[in-house]
């Protein structure tokens, strides 16, 4: 969700590739109908042909990941990309032993949040990605967060297409050259890719892959990074890339970063040409998929901690049956990693502090002990009398015990700087009711008591606001302190774009929170004070 400046630590790719790429695994797998939606029957498939699909049905697995946030190394001991590699390959061997035919799809968001993949600028997993055979990726909104000439880098050095259908330049109209990868001329350009893959019997099925990316685009980047961009709706976008896709496909599958709740309006939309939506952006662990009509939609939740995989079978002259299963991680791969990551590792092993209990961050509208201290700094930091900060980029917890560089990077891996501005109180209030109208665009606060009913219809939500203890004053001017995504306008925080007098200092949040930990340690957490209160 935010800009970070390039690191200059030089990694060798080729070691990290032949490191996160090797091998094991336990899959539980629950059955779905997925209806009555028809799948087109190949002209092959015809004569004796059909008796033998009758026999022997078509089947396909499709492999996918979503959200690996550049997640090289595990989470404790799960997860990470040397195990999740060394599952794709079991999972694959497996597929084809059963007589599968197979694809390896991922739905976006591949490298911000870690120091390995931000240091690399994200060619590490596209390096990863490219050893294990890819066949299509969406465009995540955190593929830009280093900038469009970092996508641009991506996508050149990948074997596999990016996709977006809903992605446009301003200035012309198209979709970015950049897209275009192995994707057909004309109206699915950067929208989709077709592929041809082979059962055991060597029986083709024809896939048509079509990609999305968040058409709120420009709200959940830092302000300018997507300049020049405009990211559409995604059923109307898909309309004409649908109807353009050949009549004799054996399945559409739509790889989509836009989130479950713009999936479903596709699943609905579209029930009768798209089979299966491969998604991700909402970090979701759907073990069973969710059904939608004739659809089936899939997410592995995030950070490389699963592997999921849809089987379609197609039975000839029946609708076709998939099973959504999650392949389980496993912790059977530190050694492997240490040798390749020790540059990193020395940078981020740095002890800066220690917490007698853990500081957790909250979703929802609630107040968090995390976000209470990070918007605490920032106020000390400039003055402000009024902190805010988006609790969806607070992105890990602080454990117990000592801490180290990585364990502040992973709270606060964006690179957001703290900035400050006057605003009126009017301004102040509608940030306050942007923030209400889900729980994924929150904030933490400092320095005021809202009082909030979420039940109410949006831009209703704030009940009472007191700042010092006075009542907000919607004609008085205040001092406000944020982070540079939410002051560019991010998350529909437009009001935050309207600031007199702004001042970016320059400071990261996570050295806000290096710094306090280093002077303060050992630091015990006081009880979390409730800042955001709802009216049952």
């Amino acid at each position: 969700m935010a800009h970070e400046e390039s690191g200059k630590i030089t990694l060798d790719l080729s070691v990290w590739t032949a490191a996160l790429v090797a091998c094991g695994v336990a899959v539980v797998a629950i059955a779905f109908e997925l209806g009555a939606g028809s799948v087109h029957a190949s002209p092959a498939r015809v004569g004796t042909a059909q008796v033998e699909a009758a026999e022997h049905p078509l089947r396909l697995t499709i492999l996918h990941t979503n959200d690996l946030h550049g997640q090289v190394l595990p989470q404790g001991k799960r997860g990470g990309l040397v195990a999740l590699g060394r599952r794709i390959r079991q999972a694959r061997d497996e597929a084809r032993l059963a007589g599968d035919a197979v694809l390896l799809l991922d739905a976006g968001d591949l490298f911000k949040g870690t120091p390995e993949g931000d240091f690399t600028n994200g060619q590490v997993v596209v390096a990863w990605m490219n050893r294990l055979g890819y066949d299509a990726a969406a465009v995540g909104n955190h593929e830009f967060d280093h900038g469009i000439e970092v996508v641009q880098e991506l996508a050149r050095a990948a074997e596999f297409p990016f996709l977006a259908a809903n992605l446009r330049e301003e200035a012309s109209g198209e979709r970015p050259d950049w897209l275009g990868r192995q994707t057909p001329l004309g109206p699915l350009r950067g929208a989709a890719v077709l592929r041809t893959v082979y059962d055991a019997r060597g029986r083709a099925i024809r896939v048509g892959i079509v990609g999305t990316t968040p058409s709120d685009l420009a709200q959940v980047t830092l302000a300018g990074l997507t300049e020049g961009l405009r990211a559409e709706d995604e059923v109307a976008a898909l309309e004409p890339v649908l109807a353009a896709l050949p009549a004799d496909l054996d399945l559409v599958v739509v790889v989509s970063h836009s989130g479950i709740a713009r999936d479903t309006r596709v699943a609905e939309r579209f029930g009768s040409r798209v089979h299966v939506i491969v998604g991700g952006h909402n970090h979701k662990t759907l073990p069973e998929g969710q059904r939608v009509g004739a659809v089936l939609m899939t997410q592995t939740g995030a950070h490389a901690a699963h592997l999921g995989r849809v089987r379609v079978e197609l039975p000839a002259g029946e609708a076709p049956r998939a099973t959504a299963s999650l392949v389980e991680p496993g912790d059977d791969f530190e050694a492997l990693l240490a040798p390749y990551v020790a540059e990193v590792q020395r940078t981020f092993a740095e002890r800066v502090g220690e917490l007698r209990e853990p500081l957790r961050r909250v979703t929802g509208f609630a107040s968090s002990g995390l976000g209470n201290l990070e918007t605490d700094l920032m106020r000390e930091l400039t003055g402000a009398e009024v902190a805010l900060q988006n609790k969806a980029g607070i992105r890990n917890d602080l454990p117990a015990g000592e801490l180290s560089k990585r364990d502040v990077y992973e709270v606060a891996p964006f690179g957001n700087t703290v900035v400050s501005m006057q605003l009126s109180g009017a301004q102040l209030r509608e940030v306050l009711e942007a923030s209400l109208t889900s729980e994924g665009r929150m904030c933490d606060v400092s320095g005021l008591l809202l009082r909030c009913d979420p039940r109410r219809p949006v831009g209703q939500r704030v009940l009472e606001v007191t700042v010092g203890g006075k009542p907000l004053d919607d004609s008085r001017t205040y001092r406000v302190a944020t982070n540079n995504f939410l002051a560019g306008g991010g998350d529909g925080k437009v009001a935050f774009t309207q600031g007199s007098e702004r001042e970016d200092t320059q400071r990261l949040l996570r050295e806000l929170l290096e710094d306090y930990l280093r002077v303060n340690s050992p630091v015990a957490p006081p009880p979390v004070e409730a800042r955001i209160v709802t009216v049952d």
